[in-house]
């Protein structure tokens, strides 16, 4: 039914654009005609044709300036956000089991190989780790890779 409806929609869009097509060139003729008569020079217009691609260039553009630029900083955002998630959840594992949180980050991996990159954030740095008395504190550097600077995330 719905490609029914989509064959429908596409029919109905192409004819539209074809008439726009049919009338544009119409106008386009009498417009070269008075200028030929009043020797002006030629004006530049825009066949629908063209506005379509023009259109669907602009789109595209935007399109890979969003995937290029804006996606990958959203996608490592949340990267660090679900690994710093995973690793206070092994921290407190950590204080239940043994009373208290470990020295080191690198000990709640406990050799296990699906735990390799747990400790380095979305943009490729490592995670900062410091006890403080009866909690800790876990920081990423951010988006650019440097702490103890604006961007920086503590969880």
């Amino acid at each position: 039914m719905l490609e029914l409806i989509a064959g429908i929609l596409e029919l109905l869009s192409s004819a539209a654009l074809n008439i726009q097509e049919f009338f544009f060139r119409r106008k386009r003729e009498k417009r070269r005609k008075f200028e030929e008569e009043n020797k002006l020079p030629k004006k530049r217009m825009i066949s629908p044709f063209q506005r379509l691609d023009i259109l669907l260039g602009v789109c595209l553009i935007i399109y890979i300036i969003g995937r290029v630029y804006i996606v990958p900083s959203i996608v490592s955002e949340n990267k660090t956000n679900k690994r710093a998630t995973e690793i206070k959840e092994l921290l407190e594992k950590e204080k239940e089991v043994f009373g208290s949180y470990p020295l080191q980050l690198h000990i709640i991996k406990r050799g296990n190989p699906l735990r390799e990159n747990l400790l380095i954030d979305g943009w490729g740095t490592n995670f900062k780790y410091k006890i403080i008395e009866n909690s800790y504190s876990l920081t990423s550097a951010g988006k650019d890779g440097e702490f103890d600077t604006e961007d920086d995330i503590i969880f």
